[in-house]
């Protein structure tokens, strides 16, 4: 009865052990994609600046994601708060790297912002962490776990 019960153990935490690895190793290939994409800068050179985003007009269209259907558009009027929580306008329950309260798109009239909101894994702007906030414009795209948004009128 022992054996058969210590042989259960071990099976469970080889199960446990694999589902960790590949956790692992699934995030590890998401941030590796993005350090693909994203292009550096040499010091000195200036990013160009991204088109205002008139109030009202802008909107997010969902690239990819595990919770958002691909091709979703999110009107981007305001402020729009993205998370795994249901209160947030853009949920993301089915993100395990999205915090309840992860980030923040404000559209006004001179243009648009995404404020991190303290969360745990980043919020990314064309490839690059968002520290506080960052302008944004049309064409960026917002990146908030798996979920990328492009920013489009």
């Amino acid at each position: 009865m022992i054996e058969q019960l210590l042989l259960v153990f071990q099976a469970l935490f080889l199960v446990l052990l694999y589902v960790f690895i590949w956790r692992v190793l699934r995030g590890a290939n998401r941030d590796l994609t993005v350090a693909e994409k994203s292009v550096s800068i040499p010091e000195g050179v200036m990013r160009p600046p991204s088109a205002a985003v008139p109030a009202g007009e802008a909107r997010l269209v969902v690239i990819a994601s595990d919770s958002l259907q691909r091709g979703s558009i999110i009107r981007a009027a305001g402020a729009v708060s993205i998370g795994r929580s249901p209160e947030n306008a853009v949920g993301l329950p089915d993100d395990d790297f999205v915090s309840a309260r992860h980030a923040r798109v404000e559209i006004d009239g001179t243009g648009g912002r995404v404020v991190d909101l303290s969360s745990r894994n980043g919020t990314f702007v064309n490839g690059e962490r968002v520290v506080n906030s960052r302008s944004i414009g049309i064409g960026d795209v917002v990146r908030v776990g798996a979920t990328e948004l492009k920013l489009t009128r």
